[in-house]
């Protein structure tokens, strides 16, 4: 019988600790435990889709190291993959000699980046700068590459000193998106939309007290529904007495200004990553200072929601 399924399953709780806010896990012994469980588990592994994912994590671990030996070592182990069969060899290649280039081995890098460009002449011009930069210099014959900064966008954000200081961000900014009435991503509010963004900005202590408080209630029924072990639950969903525990638990991603507007005020959401679902996060729908509903994180761009509440 495999054993390579439990055994993937205890690299990725392995893995959703390292990446917890309160987390003491070194790069060195989330490398030392993967290497050590994987080989523990038997080939069944390349056919377990979150395998693959772990073992693009490695490649990554390796090349932060600039550990070039151990990043191809991980490199050939994607090939053995079942996942990995299904991209073309243009594609296989690119990404090889990108994961080169980062890692400092530039003749390497050249040397998939030829295979990849033998293939398909077009594919690495669409990929990263940096790597096509890099390509086009060795080119007989370069290409016109486009300015730097000719489509250099960044979504605008908002300025939350409190939530900073909650949550320990200091030098993080929230960004945020806007919705028109098709749900189409837009560059400039509306009257009504700017209104909410203010609104936010004015009162966003009481809004985040409101979204946590909320929270608080429901939260002995989210220990439930995911039901971590002893073991683990002080580590993904601890015990909570008042809201200041989520400071650890939580971290906002995005925000999400709606075009569902009541009375000049739009409906906005929030997302947040989480520790007890790394996958679906958490999702608040709110109208001004209150709190429509909570959930995984679609309910942070779910319209439907601000639609309905908006015509009580």
């Amino acid at each position: 019988m495999s054993n390579a399924e439990k055994i993937i399953n205890d690299i990725d709780l392995f893995l959703d600790k390292s990446m917890l806010k309160t987390s003491k896990i070194t790069p060195e012994e989330l490398i030392n435990f993967i290497e050590e469980k994987w080989n523990e588990a038997d080939d069944e592994k390349y056919s377990i889709y979150q395998a693959y994912i772990i073992n693009s994590r490695m490649v990554n671990e390796y090349i932060r190291a600039k550990d070039f030996e151990n990043m191809m070592r991980w490199l050939d182990r994607l090939d053995l993959h079942s996942a990995s069969q299904k991209d073309e060899s243009y594609i296989t290649n690119y990404y090889k000699g990108e994961c080169c280039l980062e890692c400092g081995n530039e003749e390497k890098a050249l040397d998939y980046f030829n295979l990849s460009y033998d293939e398909n002449q077009e594919y690495i011009f669409s990929r990263a700068p940096f790597c096509y930069e890099f390509f086009n210099k060795h080119l007989e014959t370069p290409r016109e590459l486009p300015d730097e900064d000719e489509d250099e966008y960044s979504d605008p954000s908002i300025e939350l000193e409190h939530w900073k200081t909650f949550f320990n961000q200091e030098d993080e900014k929230f960004y945020y998106e806007i919705f028109d009435e098709d749900d189409e991503y837009v560059d400039e509010p509306t009257e009504e939309q700017q209104n909410g963004l203010d609104y936010l900005k004015d009162n966003q202590t009481v809004i985040l007290e409101n979204i946590l408080n909320t929270l608080l209630v429901s939260y002995p029924d989210l220990q439930k529904k995911y039901s971590y072990s002893e073991k683990d639950k002080p580590d993904f969903m601890p015990d909570l007495q008042n809201i200041k525990g989520f400071a650890d638990l939580l971290s906002p991603t995005y925000f999400y200004v709606t075009s569902v507007i009541k009375e000049d005020y739009p409906y906005i959401g929030f997302g947040f990553s989480c520790s007890w679902d790394s996958e679906h996060g958490l999702g608040v729908m709110t109208y001004k200072d209150r709190i429509i509903e909570i959930g995984g994180a679609e309910i942070a761009f779910d319209t439907w929601t601000a639609e309905k509440d908006s015509q009580t």
